[in-house]
């Protein structure tokens, strides 16, 4: 196990999950052998213990913390980007659960300077054979599942006995078609329904794709394209600006578009106001760079969503330089 650690996420702040106190003491003195700063928790040491020992990992002093049944669910540190599965579960929330510690986005502002796009799960156990992975459907609603033997099916490849809902072989990855349903040959996914389901209008600043901005009465948002990677930037009243995240474009825009959430109110969402659509006045023209005075199709909004940024222009341009691409949480 701390060979594939160290080879895919040795890098990376870790939980790993264990089934027994002895189990866990067992892969935590392993850690420690390679030469990896590892600490256990479980449910016998004292809460002032499990506190000091959180809040070393939270410092980076601790690379990999070990659990029984602890951390399942009601801690959370972002940083964290790698999750080892070292007991099965018999519930897929359970799997869930313990997944999500490695999921949480970063808070720029919160933890300066870490960059996290991703988490890498690695599962020894059998979990992932038995419910499946995390984007299959799952009843999160409180029902205590009925006992007994997890239903299968057989591969038609390789004949190994599978998780029903499983959509490919997890032993030969045969992809396989949902029972009852038609298959489906392709698909695209794109960010068109976050834009279109938005409460609020966003303008492509500058024609290429890459610096998106949106506007309410308090409080602005924009997703910036620098160096391979997607920036969210918000603004309010009262606020400095600052970093709301950093990678995918979706999970940009949508960190952007819950920033004006936040700050606003159905009434300050212009989507479906007039001025989307109305000429720029003179005095938004005489805040603009001589280029944009010439653009006779230019709307108010637009126009308003062009001057939010040139006011801020050197924060976000600040903050997005800053967020280098190397620097990963760890």
């Amino acid at each position: 196990m701390i060979r594939h650690w160290k080879e895919k996420a040795g890098d990376r702040q870790t939980v790993v999950f264990c089934s027994t106190v002895a189990h866990a003491e067992h892969v935590t003195d392993a850690f420690r052998a390679a030469g990896v700063s590892a600490a256990l928790i479980h449910g016998d040491l004292a809460a002032e213990t499990r506190k000091a020992i959180l809040a070393d990992y939270a410092a980076g002093d601790i690379r990999v913390v070990v659990n029984v049944a602890v951390l399942t669910e009601g801690w959370d540190h972002p940083p964290t980007s790698c999750v080892v599965l070292l007991r099965p579960s018999s519930y897929k929330s359970t799997m869930i659960q313990m997944v999500g510690r490695g999921l949480r986005t970063v808070d720029p502002e919160e933890h300066p300077g870490i960059v996290k796009t991703d988490c890498i799960v690695l599962d020894f156990g059998t979990s992932s054979l038995t419910h499946g992975t995390l984007e299959q459907d799952v009843d999160l609603d409180g029902r205590v599942p009925t006992p007994g033997e997890a239903p299968t099916k057989l591969c038609p490849e390789c004949q190994a006995e599978i998780p029903i809902a499983v959509t490919e072989c997890p032993i030969c990855g045969c992809e396989l078609p949902r029972e009852g349903a038609e298959p489906i040959d392709s698909f695209v996914m794109t960010e068109l329904d976050l834009l279109e389901r938005s409460s609020f209008a966003w303008v492509d600043l500058f024609g290429d794709d890459a610096a998106l901005m949106a506007n309410g009465f308090h409080a602005w948002g924009g997703v910036f394209f620098l160096e391979g990677r997607w920036h969210a930037v918000g603004g309010a009243k009262g606020k400095a600006t600052r970093l709301l995240s950093v990678g995918e474009r979706i999970v940009c825009l949508a960190q952007a578009d819950d920033w004006l959430n936040e700050h606003e109110t159905d009434e300050s969402a212009f989507k479906s106001k007039g001025w989307l659509k109305q000429d720029a006045t003179e005095k938004q023209l005489n805040c603009l760079p001589p280029e944009f005075r010439r653009d006779y199709g230019l709307t108010r909004y637009r126009a308003s969503a062009l001057i939010s940024f040139q006011f801020n222009k050197r924060d976000i341009r600040r903050l997005v330089t800053a967020a280098e691409p190397e620097r990963r949480a760890a």
